[in-house]
This record gives structure tokens, C-alpha cells and sequence, in this order.
């Protein structure tokens, strides 16, 4: 199964790289001058440093999209944090009715943001007969301590706003002065 073949330009690269390999070899050994050895190994060792730094530009590439990834999640449970706030400070009680389809939507995002990442329990209650509602327990202490160890790594300016959303939870949920 072939997934990606060469390219033209390749295969014609690789064609005459193999080619002028079994003219140095003839050589080589006809005249016992050693040229294609050395040619070709030269060329090994260029190829060599060329995928060492290609090697290293990935790594430093994975690293960079790890980091990106990181401030991503920090700032989406941010910004989950934040309507949880709004929405406990409106109803008393962080509720969901799966009738409603906005409830819904707001109920899947946050149990696949928060309590998949065990940073929420869930809890199924029957309200009537066939008829459940689902109640979300953040665990705000968790919760606080992700975002720090996010803020600590993040750009200055997404840093700044991970601090002033620990700053509302500190206030509103943990109830400490910060």
C-alpha cells in the first residue's frame, strides 16, 4: 500500500543519486580511487545535519503546539468558569434540564470540559416520572489550581486574564481575599 508516493522530482533525484552511486562504485573499484566513498559520504553527512536541524525545528514545533494547546484548555475552562459563575449566582444552584435544548448544549460542553477532566461532578435527579435534571458540582479548588499552573505558563496578556478569572473565583466561590 502505497499512502504518499514520491513526487516526480524526487523519484528523478533518487534515479540519479543511485545511478551516479553505481558509476562511482565502477570507478571505485576499477581504479581503486576511492572518489565515490568519500562523495557519498559527504552527501550522507549533509543529509545527516539537514534532518538533525529538521529534527529539531519539529521538536521545537510539538513544543510550541503543547504550550498552545495548554493556554487553549486553561482559557476555555476559564470561560466555562465564568458562565458557571454568572449562571450559580443567577439560579442558586448550577441545574440543567436536558428538555431544554439550550440547557443541553451548555450541559454536553460542559461535561466534556469539565467533568471528563474531573474538575465537575455531575448528578442525575428525577424531577418526575422520566423526567431528569442534571446537577454540576465544580470543584472550584481544582478548578483555581489548573488555571494558576496556566497562568504561570502562558503569554503575559493571556496570563493576566487566567489571574483576574482565579481572582473572580477566589471572590465568588472559595470566598478569599485576594
Amino acid at each position: 500500500m502505497n499512502v504518499h508516493p514520491l513526487p516526480l522530482r524526487d523519484r528523478i533525484q533518487l534515479a540519479l543519486l543511485r545511478l551516479l552511486s553505481v558509476v562511482l562504485g565502477s570507478v571505485d573499484q576499477l581504479f581503486h580511487v576511492r572518489w565515490g566513498k568519500r562523495l557519498l559520504g559527504r552527501m550522507a553527512s549533509r543529509w545527516e545535519a539537514r534532518l538533525a536541524h529538521l529534527d529539531e525545528a519539529l521538536a521545537l514545533l510539538e513544543q510550541e503546539r503543547s504550550r498552545l494547546h495548554g493556554q487553549a484548555e486553561a482559557l476555555a475552562i476559564q470561560a466555562t468558569a465564568i458562565y458557571l459563575a454568572g449562571r450559580s449566582l443567577a439560579h442558586d444552584e448550577l441545574r440543567f434540564d436536558p428538555a431544554d435544548p439550550h440547557d443541553e448544549e451548555i450541559l454536553d460542553a460542559i461535561i466534556e470540559m469539565l467533568v471528563k477532566e474531573r474538575l465537575a461532578a455531575i448528578e442525575m435527579q428525577e424531577v418526575e416520572t422520566g423526567h431528569y435534571v442534571y446537577c454540576l458540582e465544580p470543584d472550584w479548588p481544582v478548578i483555581r489550581t489548573r488555571l494558576a499552573e496556566a497562568a504561570e505558563q502562558a503569554d503575559p496578556a493571556i496570563g493576566e486574564w487566567l489571574r483576574d478569572g482565579l481572582k473572580l473565583i477566589d471572590e465568588t466561590f472559595l470566598r478569599l481575599d485576594t
